[in-house]
């Protein structure tokens, strides 16, 4: 099964850079714990009270003259620029506030962007960037990241979010991250936070409610690397639906990053590539939550999982020794008709409890293959498992003749007693108890 964490090798030369960040407004000196006003009037008047005598005509100015800790209010408007945030600000929109790409995109240059590590691909271009030991909240804006369907760059993001800052975002929306329409390159994450491939690692941390990431190409939220965070709850993800450019995830946590997802919804995520298809060992699927080697205490829970390929699929890191505790929860979720299979585990140990997984191909699929590092030992229990066309539970194995670790499956109080358990493999055995 084909799963792309980080975007893949350079495909293409990035687009030609536009003109520089727009940078106006007052050259006067503010004090800290001001609030700066900002509006998209061609002129701007006065000394910055409110909408309707604003200080500043772009963002990007307002941010720069900023000092640590202001508040930036932001009025209804369309913004056509790129911000880069490298102080403590809040940005609050008034309004419906929208945050779009010039024509030209210029690349990222904050020192998170150009990190060692970064120039093995294609220079960062961000909607926004936020870099450094800061705290950044954004609260009531729009971010419409759309490159034009030429665009085939691996390094494109709504928001990037890295150098151990922290962001708070709530009741906004990010509505487009990538190439549009969908090209089948693999740039365009709506929310990245967190970048393992640089040196050191740059790590994020995000707190995420009552919001709406949409647009994206590649995945809708990505967190990614040793020490990054995520705290998501009240959030929708939503892919494209069934189409034939890429597969999709909806949310990503992995190499070594934690986040918990809470009362969200993802869904759409589904691939109908010629490479893409039903079979979860030779074909590639879209992934509605992936966890990738995400930290123990990472989680789903109580949320709507629907309309992927494959609603939560979890593999412990191939680095160190098998998990002797369950590393991921996935619990009191809905996973329906996600039409391939509703959860599939592969190397390691999850837990999978008080779900239910209905209407597609498989509920619970164990992957056995060469090249895993240690079985998979996860576990289920008081769940129900129905309406599935296939199998209840699979093992699915590759029966290779060496190479395929041992383990076991253990499903307890469950109700899967509407299609059939099948076990491929010769040494990862089925265990339930007291189900029904």
């Amino acid at each position: 099964m084909t799963r792309i964490m980080r975007p893949g090798p350079i495909r293409a030369a990035a687009v030609a850079l536009g003109a520089a960040l727009l940078v106006s407004g007052p050259a006067v000196a503010i004090a800290a714990g001001t609030t700066l006003w900002v509006s998209p009037a061609p002129t701007v008047a006065g000394d910055g009270t409110s909408c309707a005598d604003p200080g500043f005509n772009a963002i990007q100015a307002a941010i720069t003259a900023a000092p640590s800790g202001a508040t930036i209010k932001v009025c209804q408007g369309t913004y056509q620029e790129q911000l880069q945030i490298t102080s403590s600000v809040t940005i609050k929109g008034s309004g419906k506030v929208v945050i779009k790409l010039p024509a030209s995109p210029a690349d990222a240059t904050t020192a998170c962007d150009t990190a060692p590590g970064t120039g093995g691909y294609q220079p960062d271009q961000d909607g926004i960037s936020i870099c450094g030991p800061i705290s950044v909240t954004l609260t009531g804006i729009t971010i419409s990241a759309a490159w034009p369907t030429s665009t085939c760059d691996d390094s494109l993001y709504g928001i990037l979010i890295a150098g151990g800052a922290t962001v708070t975002m709530r009741h906004s929306n990010v509505a487009a991250a990538g190439a549009r329409p969908l090209n089948g390159c693999q740039g365009g994450i709506g929310i990245e936070d967190g970048m393992a491939w640089t040196t050191p690692n740059e790590a994020g941390h995000l707190v995420l409610s009552h919001l709406t990431v949409s647009g994206y190409q590649k995945n809708g939220i990505t967190v990614d690397g040793k020490g990054s965070t995520a705290q998501i709850s009240n959030v929708t993800v939503r892919g494209i639906g069934a189409t034939t450019q890429i597969a999709q995830n909806g949310i990503q946590v992995s190499n070594g990053a934690k986040a918990t997802v809470t009362h969200s919804s993802v869904r759409g995520n589904e691939c109908n590539v010629a490479v893409c298809g039903p079979h979860g060992l030779t074909q590639t699927q879209s992934t509605g939550l992936l966890f990738y080697g995400a930290a123990r205490g990472s989680s789903v829970t109580d949320s709507m999982i629907s309309g992927n390929d494959i609603g939560v699929y979890y593999a412990a890191s191939s680095s160190g020794r098998a998990p002797t505790l369950p590393q991921v929860l996935i619990s009191g979720d809905d996973l329906v008709r996600n039409r391939y299979e509703g959860v599939v585990l592969d190397q390691g140990k999850a837990n999978v409890t008080h779900c239910t997984i209905a209407s597609g191909d498989v509920g619970i699929e164990v992957l056995q293959y060469n090249g895993q590092t240690f079985g998979s030992t996860s576990i289920a229990s008081f769940d129900t498992i129905k309406l599935m066309s296939s199998a209840t539970v699979d093992v699915l194995s590759d029966r290779a003749a060496t190479g395929d670790m041992p383990g076991k499956f253990t499903i307890s109080r469950s109700d899967i007693n509407r299609a059939p358990v099948r076990d491929h493999s010769v040494n990862l055995p089925i265990v339930r108890i007291h189900d029904f």
